[in-house]
């Protein structure tokens, strides 16, 4: 079965078009842009080898998520949600005399606002003519999702500066908690999308924050501290809740203290269930220290103990007297966009 990437209709594997809205469902060739049908290998025209887009198997999942929540009615995680607007967006454009003149300014700082968004992995939820939602951390689960939206809303302001115009200025509130998310219906399409008390916050922080600034929660701060240098600004009332909330204006990034998310204080329990990775790290020192080193990479689904693993091992180092160095990075698409050392 193939979905369609436009409705979300399941079709047989040798259609060419959806039985759902009929859009075409075969692969465009890269060398002569022939469409060809959906299970060709070689291109029927030029005789090129055929991949599937990246961004057709990418909303080919999307669908699949949708439809399982669309069955389920929604589900509960835990992700980050990133609110980002352009400042006096209507002033700017009433000043401008023809809305459609106004819009074709503001499209630049919404591209750059999604670009930013899919740099990190997010994904824009809704867009609006001076803003945009996004959510790090689902559909496609990523422990490091705090960090990634707090990445992202930075990448933003670096984007505004390098335009180079000062009316146009953005603000963004970030806040990472549960939510239930869930399908929207829109007609003959689906979207994704997040609700719950924890969204109206991330929203409240954006409209908080003054031109060129990012606010976050101390929930954000707390699972991406190790990664960005901040400004308290304390407790402070938010529309619509109860009690103050703690807020922090992120002033930038800095480097990354050595294992950071293990160094709080909490007691850890012990490592469990990764002999086999463990005496594999410990076999490539003892290779590294007879001059025949090799380069491991871990990989593995989001939770399941990769930086606590690798936290072990850089400990086991540090205690036969060996300095560890490390680099973080955050890769899109195969290529490498963020990086960060400690040691």
């Amino acid at each position: 079965m193939m979905l369609c990437s436009r409705c979300g209709c399941s079709n047989k594997a040798t259609n060419e078009y959806c039985e759902g809205c009929g859009a075409a469902l075969g692969i465009e060739c890269s060398a002569c842009h022939h469409l060809n049908g959906p299970t060709a290998r070689f291109c029927g025209r030029c005789s090129t080898a055929l991949k599937p887009a990246a961004s057709q198997a990418t909303s080919q999942s999307l669908q699949h998520v949708l439809a399982s929540l669309n069955a389920k009615g929604g589900e509960r995680k835990r992700l980050t949600i990133l609110f980002a607007d352009i400042r006096n967006s209507t002033s700017l454009i009433d000043s401008l005399g023809d809305p459609e003149i106004g819009m074709r300014r503001l499209q630049p700082v919404l591209d750059l606002m999604k670009e930013a968004v899919a740099r990190y992995e997010g994904v824009v939820n809704k867009s609006q003519g001076d803003g945009v939602m996004a959510l790090f951390g689902a559909p496609q689960p990523h422990e490091d999702h705090a960090v990634r939206g707090c990445l992202a809303a930075l990448a933003m302001q670096d984007g505004i500066t390098r335009l180079g115009d000062p009316d146009l200025q953005i603000r963004v509130g970030v806040h990472t908690g549960e939510v239930v998310v869930q399908t929207v219906e829109h007609g003959i399409y689906q979207t994704y999308d997040a609700a719950g008390p924890n969204v109206h916050l991330a929203n409240r922080l954006e409209q908080l924050a003054d031109a060129g600034a990012i606010l976050i929660s101390k929930e954000t701060y707390a699972a991406a501290k190790q990664f960005i240098e901040v400004e308290p600004l304390g407790p402070q009332p938010i529309r619509g809740m109860a009690t103050p909330v703690e807020i922090f204006r992120v002033r930038g990034l800095q480097h990354a203290p050595s294992s950071g998310v293990f160094r709080s204080g909490i007691r850890l329990s012990p490592l469990t269930g990764r002999t086999e990775e463990y005496s594999a790290l410990l076999h490539e020192l003892e290779n590294t220290i007879r001059s025949e080193g090799h380069v491991v990479g871990v990989v593995g689904e989001a939770g399941i103990g990769k930086s606590r693993l690798c936290f072990e091992f850089a400990e086991n180092c540090r205690g036969k007297g060996i300095r560890v160095f490390g680099r973080v990075y955050w890769l899109t698409a195969g290529q490498r966009r963020f990086s960060r050392c400690w040691s």
